[in-house]
């Protein structure tokens, strides 16, 4: 007699399976979500007691407002990697005409290249974004421009892709393309890329908004107390008010993120030719230490928590102390990002939302570069056709 199972049937039995858990996974988050009372009253409570509430009073706003935001695809083609990053700069709604955008400064930029298959070519492909998407930010004149995301992943997407030698072991190709996208587009060598950092992060109208926060930086300091199981971004976006936002705090507040403002660096090794790594690194140390917490320096860097509307979500704000210690500056910049959302559909500032929109069609570009591809004589040729196709069936 046979002990073999019966053959099952495909899908269908796979997706029973997931929707006998479906309901438990759905109980998982209800409880992860569904907030205490007593643990919201009494964290507002203590929040009061330390000034750490406010409310929004400045009613004064700007129009000059944008926001940037890149991304990056690698096509896996049997004989090598066709890899695609953008960047785009996208201004807010506003009442007046439309501002033209600086002669000097590049509002979108794009970069595409061939490279045999390597492991590294990811670290390149994302390295090459971020350096384009600090670069429309620094060359922009907009009184507030959104970063999209935190000056964290910054630093560690731009540490990297600098670093590929660690464990990619990066070889020239690579190095060749980074060094041929900073002189083609902004006639620059890669010891140049301090200064598009410093610029970047020195610039006070620069704010990081992230879509997406674990960080638990107050929960884990003032609220440690009380046993809360959400992030920041969760709690406060119950706990806030329409219009309140937290009061700005430096960046470290608990010890696992102090820790990681301490360690935080950008170092190369790649093998550049003519170049001496050592005193390239202590260029790059220079262009972060502002946000770096040592035994003698508070970091530069501070966030908020700021809920325009009661239906809207409460949005992590990371701005310079400049900004974070200018209280008339402060919540300018909080009532024209209030002034950017419009509708609840849309769950970020207007210009944050259509950058990210622009950014997602990179698809489409990825398919021009593959009819470019397609048609070109050498690689169409019966010998070549089969190599310029993915390695995998789609």
């Amino acid at each position: 007699m046979s002990e073999n199972k019966n053959y099952a049937y495909l899908p269908e039995d796979l997706i029973i399976q997931m929707l006998s858990n479906a309901s438990n996974t759905a109980e998982k988050l209800a409880n992860t979500i569904n907030l205490n009372e007593n643990e919201l009253s009494q964290s507002r409570e203590i929040l009061e007691k330390n000034m750490l509430i406010c409310h929004c009073l400045n009613d004064e706003y700007t129009d000059s407002i944008m926001a940037v935001d890149g991304a990056n695809i690698i096509d896996h083609k049997t004989s090598a990697d066709v890899m695609l990053s953008i960047a785009v700069g996208v201004d807010g709604l506003s009442g007046n005409h439309s501002q033209s955008w600086p002669i000097a400064s590049k509002q979108y930029q794009q970069w595409q290249t061939a490279l045999p298959h390597h492991v590294a070519n990811t670290r390149l492909s994302q390295g090459i974004m971020f350096l384009m998407e600090l670069s429309i930010l620094s060359e922009a004149n907009r009184e507030i421009r959104i970063m999209d995301g935190s000056h964290l992943t910054t630093i560690l997407k731009l540490n990297s892709l600098l670093s590929a030698n660690d464990h990619d072991n990066a070889d020239m190709p690579y190095v060749d393309a980074l060094s041929s996208f900073l002189k083609e587009n902004y006639n620059k060598v890669i010891p140049d890329i301090p200064d598009i950092i410093n610029n970047a992060f020195s610039e006070p109208s620069i704010i990081g908004l992230t879509k997406y926060s674990s960080s638990r930086e107050i929960i884990d300091s003032v609220l440690k107390n009380l046993n809360i199981h959400a992030d920041d971004k969760v709690f406060m976006s119950s706990l806030l008010k329409e219009n309140e936002y937290t009061k700005p705090l430096p960046v470290g507040q608990t010890k696992k993120n102090k820790a990681i403002w301490k360690q935080i660096h950008i170092a190369c090794n790649l093998n550049i030719d003519g170049v001496n790594n050592v005193e390239f690194n202590h260029q790059l140390s220079l262009a972060i230490l502002p946000f770096k917490i040592t035994n003698n320096q508070k970091p530069n860097l501070f966030f908020c928590y700021y809920k325009p509307f009661e239906y809207a979500p409460a949005y992590r704000i990371e701005i310079k102390k400049s900004l974070a210690e200018d209280k008339s500056e402060l919540e300018k910049t909080l009532s024209s990002i209030r002034r950017q959302i419009v509708m609840p559909e849309i769950r970020e500032p207007y210009p944050q939302y259509l950058a990210d929109i622009v950014a997602k069609n990179i698809s489409f570009g990825m398919q021009a570069v593959n009819q470019a591809i397609y048609s070109n004589p050498i690689l169409n040729s019966e010998k070549n056709f089969d190599l310029i196709f993915p390695y995998r069936t789609s």
